[in-house]
This record gives C-alpha cells, structure tokens and sequence, in this order.
C-alpha cells in the first residue's frame, strides 16, 4: 500500500506491516487487538498507540463501526 502524498517513516512502515501481517484485507481488528499486534512486533505499548493513531490519520486504516480496516 503506498501513498506519496502521505509517505510513512520507517517505525510506521513497520507498524503497518505488522498490521497487515495480523488481519485479512476484509477483516475489521480493535483498537486493542492492533496495539497487541504491534507490541508483539517488540514496539512499547506507548508508541504502539502513537502508530496506530499516526497509521488513522495519514490513511492508511480507517475506523468502521465494527473497527479498524485497512484501507485500499
């Protein structure tokens, strides 16, 4: 998934990677369960919330009434 209007750092890039790795396309995922994928992935639970949020506003993941998805 790229999107040069919004290029992610290296720890986002990571962070969306082990994201990615954890659900299907189609599959929604918790706010919970995404920080859990992530501090698995060995990022702290801090930054692991800090990514996660940085991942919903460049666009990356969008929220849905059922939880997070990600996008294209």
């Amino acid at each position: 998934m790229q999107n040069s209007s919004t290029p992610l750092t290296p720890s986002q890039e990571a962070a969306l990677g082990l994201i990615m790795q954890g659900v299907d396309d189609e599959e929604t995922i918790t706010h919970d369960a995404a920080v859990d994928i992530l501090t698995a992935g060995g990022f702290e639970r801090p930054e692991a919330h800090d990514l996660l949020e940085q991942l919903l506003l460049k666009g990356y993941l969008y929220e849905a009434t059922d939880g997070l998805r990600l996008t294209g």
